[in-house]
C-alpha cells in the first residue's frame, strides 16, 4: 500500500485531528436538545459522529485504493487501512474524559457538554502549537501558530449564534 493510504505521518494525523475536532464541536454546538439527555445519550451523540467519520475515512481510503491501483484491496490491505484509520477513533476520547469529569463532579449536562466544547476550542490552539513547533517556530511565530488555532476554535463556537440565536441569547450552549 502507498503512504497516501496508511497514514503514519504526524502532518496527517495532526490533519486528521483537527479536521475531526472542529467536525465534532459543529456537531455539538447545532445539536438542540441536551437539557433531555441522560449521561449515555450524550455519549452516543459524541460517539456516532467520530464513528462516521472514521467509517467516511475508511471507505475514502478504499475508493482511493481502487482508484490508484485499478484494483480492489485485498482483505490484508483493508485491514491495513482499517488499522491506519482507526487512530481517528482518539478524537473521541477527549470530549468524552471532559464529559465522564464533569459528570462526576454533578456538573448539568448542558454545561458539561459547553466544557466540551471549549475544550475543543483550546484543543485547536494546542494543535496550532504543535504544528507551529514541528515546524521550527519559536517565539512570537509560535505564538501566532498557537493564536491562529485558538481564533479558528472561537470562530467554530461563533457558529451557534450564527445557526441558534435564540438559544444562545436565552442562555444555550455560549
Amino acid at each position: 500500500m502507498t503512504r497516501a493510504h496508511t497514514p503514519t505521518s504526524q502532518p496527517v494525523l495532526v490533519s486528521r485531528f483537527v479536521t475531526g475536532t472542529i467536525t465534532l464541536m459543529s456537531v455539538l454546538i447545532v445539536y438542540d436538545g441536551w437539557q433531555r439527555l441522560r449521561l449515555l445519550d450524550a455519549v452516543a451523540v459524541i460517539v456516532g459522529p467520530v464513528l462516521a467519520m472514521f467509517l467516511s475515512h475508511v471507505f475514502a481510503a478504499t475508493l482511493a485504493w481502487q482508484v490508484e491501483t485499478g484494483r480492489r484491496a485485498t482483505g490484508r490491505e483493508r485491514v491495513q487501512m482499517v488499522g491506519a484509520e482507526s487512530r481517528f477513533l482518539l478524537i473521541g476520547a477527549p470530549p468524552l474524559a471532559v464529559l465522564t469529569a464533569c459528570t462526576l463532579l454533578d456538573v448539568s449536562l448542558t454545561d458539561s457538554i459547553r466544557a466540551v466544547t471549549f475544550m475543543g476550542a483550546l484543543s485547536l490552539g494546542y494543535w496550532g502549537g504543535v504544528a507551529g513547533r514541528r515546524a521550527g517556530l519559536t517565539g512570537w511565530r509560535l505564538a501566532m501558530a498557537v493564536l491562529a488555532g485558538l481564533v479558528l476554535g472561537t470562530l467554530v463556537l461563533a457558529l451557534q449564534v450564527v445557526l441558534q440565536p435564540g438559544q444562545v441569547a436565552s442562555g444555550g450552549m455560549l
